[in-house]
């Protein structure tokens, strides 16, 4: 059975503040504050829009299917330790490019909060393909159960706030946690979603049936 403990903790790993922090500071240092909440706003409220409908669209094209529990239970798993290996390894090349470009310097104008917050904020740095295909399995797998259903979807919105308090507080933990910090505390949680990762591609194949007996 789908936990809710697990739910939240992949959620935090896939879609939380780590990723999102050192981008936001890189690409906002510079700016003052109504932009930065602006952009923070903006990148909240379009990555709120793209889970939901990159979700809805997954969850009925897949239930159209018919793909079992455990076939979905093994694809979390599969994409959850690539995942984790890609991040105790090098960043992902869509967010390492996104960090690169927002680092870099430049003679361009400063696009505009709204255009920011879209690209590189809202997509590739808070959904990312793993979240998001993540995020429709759960659903997929709690389909029958209200209250997870439910649950998972304030998870989401908690977790889309704490981004929004994170970046707004990006400038200051950027200060006094650094960036090497961070990225520790990335492999450290890496390391635990490749765990977690593992007990559902095993939850899977159990249910499967190749579980021993």
């Amino acid at each position: 059975m789908l936990r809710i403990e697990f739910v939240v903790a992949i959620l935090f790993l896939a879609i939380g503040p780590l990723r999102v922090i050192p981008v936001f500071h890189a690409v906002t240092r510079a700016a003052d504050w109504r932009y930065r909440l602006r952009a923070a706003a903006y990148a909240t409220l379009f990555a709120a829009a793209m889970i939901a409908v990159v979700a809805l669209v997954g969850v009925r094209t897949i239930e159209n299917w018919r793909v079992s529990a455990a076939a979905l239970e093994v694809a979390i798993g599969v994409l959850l330790l690539h995942a984790s290996l890609a991040s105790l390894s090098a960043l992902n090349p869509a967010h390492a490019k996104a960090v690169e470009g927002a680092m870099a310097p430049t003679d361009k104008a400063t696009p505009s909060a709204a255009a920011l917050a879209y690209s590189p904020l809202a997509a590739p740095t808070i959904v990312t393909p793993t979240g998001v295909v993540t995020i429709v399995f759960f659903l997929l797998l709690a389909h029958d159960d209200r209250p997870l259903t439910l649950a998972i979807y304030v998870a989401l919105v908690a977790m889309l706030v704490v981004d929004f308090v994170g970046m707004l507080l990006a400038g200051p933990i950027v200060r006094f946690v650094r960036i090497t910090t961070l990225e520790i505390i990335g492999w450290l949680f890496a390391a635990m979603q490749a765990a977690l990762a593992i007990e559902a591609l095993l939850g899977g194949l159990n249910k499967a049936g190749f579980g021993g007996h």
